[in-house]
């Protein structure tokens, strides 16, 4: 018979918890980018910007980013990188994946994910949903907003009527 199983060396939890020395950051989590700036954000005290949920939980409805030409770019390419492969480049969910045999994603103009809230796709991406994967640990928050607001521009593109087009453009339509 083995007793190291009985005898091992181990370590006892401590009765008090020991309080972080005044003035010091939690490490690890490296500079992120908020606001399309550099900038280290060690805490992550910004609930809507790194949950996508306001201080009381309740999902944000607008990106709390800046959205310019370039996280536009930048949520396509990851969008392409990282969701095209089920969702499809357009976002009706119908790709080559899918004719593999797995579960198809929903139509993200379904009228359903078009009427949710900003938060709640950045909760989708970040913690995944059904069969589809988490992708906290792969894509950054920056990243994933710049998903979301991609994601709102094709949802766009696909349930736009002629009432979305400024009147002053309605001439140049086709």
């Amino acid at each position: 018979i083995n007793p190291n199983f009985d005898w091992q060396a181990k370590v006892k939890a401590q009765k008090m918890p020991l309080t972080p020395v005044e003035g010091t950051v939690a490490w690890g989590q490296g500079p992120i980018t908020k606001d399309n700036q550099s900038r280290p954000e060690f805490l992550k005290e910004d609930s809507a910007y790194y949950f996508g949920t306001t201080e009381s939980g309740e999902m944000v409805s607008k990106a709390p980013i800046r959205v310019d030409h370039d996280v536009m770019k930048r949520g396509q390419e990851r969008y392409n990188i990282y969701c095209a492969a089920c969702h499809n480049r357009v976002g009706t969910g119908q790709s080559p994946v899918i004719s593999r045999g797995f579960v198809p994603p929903p139509d993200l103009a379904d009228p359903r994910l078009v009427a949710e809230r900003d938060g709640y796709i950045f909760g989708v991406i970040t913690n995944g949903i059904r069969n589809m994967p988490s992708y906290k640990k792969q894509i950054p928050e920056s990243d994933r907003w710049a998903i979301v607001v991609y994601v709102r521009a094709l949802q766009k593109a696909r349930t736009a009527t002629v009432a979305d087009v400024p009147q002053d453009r309605r001439n140049n339509l086709k």
